[in-house]
């Protein structure tokens, strides 16, 4: 009967230094706990005898998931979460809520260079279409907040690209928005792209004021204001704004542009182009409605 209570390895040598120390920590509740599996497992003691050993088998196995840390246990939940939208994504790629749901999930887990490389490998094939080049450009914008700020210049550099191969299969507005958008988060008296991403944003308002107002459309005219503070034309970013608001008289941003002015405007669409704190890529504004009419 000993094979009956043979340990795995992955659990024996954790189990018996937790048998050691009473458990992990140290309470009379543990302590107890011990004292519990040791009648198990100690022949004669507590009225045991060697006849008991399948019993033992059990109390093993039971005492080593209860064992298993709970951080443990979610960490490979969330990856097998992330897995299955992987197959997911690989089985679909053009399904931007999809990808949208399993860039969500690379980031609370930090796998960031997983979800670029899976987009930069299925935008390698030929058949490829413009919403996966537009999944890994917001696969690269995702990893920019916890970059260092040289690997910024590169990571904005790999989006815009990527948006422009979806603008060359497509002409799709969320291509233009996001190149435009991330243009405007470069220094401008070095890298002088801000004018390329206001065209961008202006592009894409003038498609959209034949459309019926969404709510996600004040994204673009908050934008698009801040490229026009980010070139020091403040009279025409607040004509933008002012013209979003009357638009979406709701949208909390769009209003606070308006009425602040000088060092605490500055201040909040500072902060707002700040690479080092994360914009929000869920896409859940435009799932209600299209950017693309």
């Amino acid at each position: 009967m000993d094979e009956v209570i043979a340990f795995s390895p992955a659990l024996s040598s954790k189990t018996g230094r937790l048998l050691q120390a009473g458990g992990e920590g140290s309470s009379p509740a543990r302590g107890r706990r011990r004292r519990a599996f040791l009648s198990l497992i100690r022949p004669g003691h507590g009225g045991c005898h060697t006849g008991c050993r399948p019993t033992v088998a059990l109390a093993l196995a039971l005492s080593s998931v209860a064992l298993l840390p709970i951080s443990g246990i979610r960490a490979a939940a969330s990856d097998s979460r992330l897995s299955s939208l992987e197959r997911a994504v690989i089985a679909n790629p053009e399904d931007l809520r999809v990808c949208a749901e399993y860039r969500q999930q690379a980031i609370a887990l930090g796998e960031f260079d997983r979800a670029i490389s899976l987009f930069k490998t299925l935008t390698g094939k030929s058949a490829s279409g413009p919403n996966a080049f537009i999944s890994l450009a917001l696969a690269y914008i995702d990893k920019v907040p916890v970059a260092t700020p040289f690997r910024r210049i590169f990571l904005g550099r790999d989006a815009m690209l990527a948006a422009s191969q979806a603008i060359a299969r497509e002409p799709l507005l969320l291509a233009y928005f996001i190149r435009g958008l991330a243009a405007l988060y470069y220094p401008d008296a070095v890298f002088h792209r801000a004018r390329g991403g206001i065209a961008d944003l202006e592009y894409v308002r003038q498609r959209l004021s034949g459309l019926s107002p969404e709510p996600y459309h004040a994204r673009v005219f908050m934008s698009l204001g801040d490229g026009y503070w980010k070139v020091h034309e403040l009279p025409h970013a607040l004509s933008i704004w002012t013209e979003g608001l009357r638009r979406f008289p709701e949208n909390a941003a769009l209003r606070e542009r308006v009425s602040l002015g000088g060092a605490d405007l500055d201040q909040v669409v500072g902060r707002s182009l700040d690479p080092a704190i994360r914009v929000d890529t869920s896409l859940n504004e435009l799932f209600a409605g299209r950017l693309n009419p």
